[in-house]
């Protein structure tokens, strides 16, 4: 599966169902070249628009239970 298709997934927390955001990054390990995360930016907010820092949340590998066609479901995250 290519970056760019994974890119394109919501995330989706399991237990509460409310949508984490979009893949927008990968953190990799240096030595084995494994994805060890996910960088997710976070859903904007009404009025949002206006700042320009993005938030952004680390979805670790372990925390991911299932890529779907659409979505990819993880734990819930803290």
């Amino acid at each position: 599966m290519r970056f760019s298709d994974v890119q394109q997934k919501e995330i989706i927390e399991a237990g509460s169902g409310r949508f984490i955001g979009y893949i927008i990054d990968a953190e990799v390990d240096e030595k084995s070249g494994d994805i060890v995360a996910f960088l997710v930016s976070e859903p904007k907010k009404f009025m949002s628009f206006m700042q320009s820092d993005e938030q952004v949340r680390k979805v670790l590998i372990s925390d991911v239970l299932v890529v779907g066609k659409d979505v990819i479901l993880v734990r819930e995250l803290v």
